[in-house]
């Protein structure tokens, strides 16, 4: 038999591992852009100061120069040649020249300017010559002589080992400093999140030690970033302690309610079992009977309490139409058998939409249904009527029966609560169950007696256009 494969879990994110990747990877990123700057800066630097020392040789060579009896005569300053000699690991190259490319003076094949300089302002470009790169500057002047004006050019160059030489050491510099700024930048990057994250771990032990009955709010020492966190979370356990509470109260309820019919039923038939005369044993029967139906109602309407509970705690609400359910729970609460108790409905031509739970707007408009036909239904006819207007739903019923005494008007939407005047058998349960259902619906419920006898419940359900 082949063994099924089960999936693997998968990983959940880790949020100090996503928090010091992103974190990581912007700090490297920046120290990469910092590199590459301080690298530009380097070789700005080098070529500033090194470019500075081969114009002022060339101008002290230029200056050097005159033109007499039509000859060219260059006295060279060899301390302009000294003044770059002093980093002894570069060669300098040097030319003099005149306006139509030939030499005076100097290395004649030293490469030519990309373009022409003009008077005042040296050029300065980079070439190969003799195996290596060099950098030359060329600066050019005009000399008036008795025929005209003729040009000259010098052109001095510089191998560039001292320079790079100088922009390495400033980039090995910047790059010592980079390092140390990675090196405390990961540093406080662990420690910002390693403290960013400590509320949470907080929380976590807080709740880790906590025993499954201690539903207490959290402690509002959170950051703001935690803040709405922490306040959803003490709101699910507000709702958790609420129908905690709600469960262990309808338990207890529930057991105590049960307990007097159980043992009435026990009686009843332990009585029955004594009986020798038919007729003492049917009445016993009889009284089984009654009170197996009685259990029977009263457990239907726990059951129905207890659904009726969970359903509005999920709140999985829609679009629904009040008067088709107002039809099934009609037809739900009014018995099929004669002589059935006369209903007058009177629905409203306008669409009547509610935002709510279908199942249990028909609950609890079935138990209001059930309490009117209980009260008052042989007295006369029960009156239900489903109007609208702008912002509500209403909905009404009324019966013919005793009504509700003023003292009576804020207990009857307990649990197990009763009248004075209700008839035998009930549970109690028929008006919490529709509070329960109106309050999660946002509906509000109207009490009023009638002047000719009768109660009159009106539901307001806000209405969905």
């Amino acid at each position: 038999m082949n063994a099924v494969a089960t999936p693997s879990p998968t990983r959940a994110p880790s949020l100090r591992r996503t928090l010091l990747l992103y974190l990581g990877g912007l700090s490297m990123l920046a120290i990469c852009v910092l590199f590459f700057t301080a690298r530009a800066y380097g070789d700005r630097a080098a070529n500033r100061s090194y470019d500075h020392l081969l114009v002022s040789s060339a101008l002290s060579i230029l200056g050097s120069v005159a033109l007499a009896d039509g000859e060219w005569q260059v006295d060279l300053p060899y301390a302009a040649i000294d003044l770059l000699s002093m980093a002894p690991e570069d060669r300098v190259f040097y030319r003099v020249s005149d306006g139509q490319g030939r030499t005076i003076t100097g290395y004649g094949d030293l490469p030519a300017p990309r373009r022409a300089p003009q008077e005042g302002k040296p050029a300065l470009f980079d070439a190969t010559y003799s195996a290596e790169t060099v950098r030359f500057a060329v600066v050019t002047r005009r000399i008036s002589t008795p025929s005209g004006q003729a040009q000259v050019l010098v052109e001095v160059g510089q191998t560039r080992r001292a320079r790079d030489a100088l922009a390495g050491d400033l980039v090995l510099r910047a790059l010592t400093g980079l390092a140390l700024l990675s090196v405390l930048s990961a540093l406080l990057v662990w420690l910002g999140v390693h403290r960013a994250l400590r509320p949470l771990a907080r929380v976590e032990r807080d709740l880790s030690r906590r025993e499954p009955s201690d539903l207490r709010p959290l402690s509002d020492g959170t950051p703001q970033e935690m803040a709405q966190m922490v306040a959803a979370l003490n709101r699910f356990m507000e709702r958790l302690q609420t129908s905690n509470e709600s469960l262990r109260a309808f338990m207890a309820e529930a057991a105590h309610q049960m307990r007097t019919p159980l043992a009435a039923l026990r009686a009843q038939a332990q009585l029955g079992l004594d009986e020798e005369d038919p007729a003492d044993m049917r009445r016993s029967l009889v009284a089984v009977e009654r009170n197996a139906s009685h259990m029977s109602r009263l457990l239907n309407q726990l059951l129905s309490d207890a659904s009726v509970l969970h359903r509005a705690n999920l709140q999985h609400f829609e679009r629904v139409d009040l008067a088709e359910v107002l039809h099934h729970a009609l037809h739900d609460a009014v018995p099929a058998i004669e002589p059935q108790p006369r209903v007058h409905l009177a629905v409203c031509a306008e669409p009547a939409h509610v935002h709510g739970d279908a199942l249990l707007l028909r609950e609890a408009i079935k138990n209001l249904i059930d309490n009117a036909l209980k009260h008052g239904g042989a007295d006369g006819p029960l009156q239900v009527a489903l109007t609208v207007d702008d912002t509500h739903c209403l909905l009404t019923i009324a019966d013919h029966g005793p009504g509700i005494a003023a003292a009576e008007a804020n207990t009857v939407f307990e649990r197990f609560a009763r009248g004075q005047s209700a008839p035998q058998g009930g549970a109690g349960l028929g008006l919490a169950i529709v509070k329960r259902v109106a309050d999660s619906h946002g509906a509000s419920i109207d009490l009023s007696n009638r002047p000719s006898g009768g109660l009159i419940v009106t539901l307001h359900f806000p209405r969905s256009v």
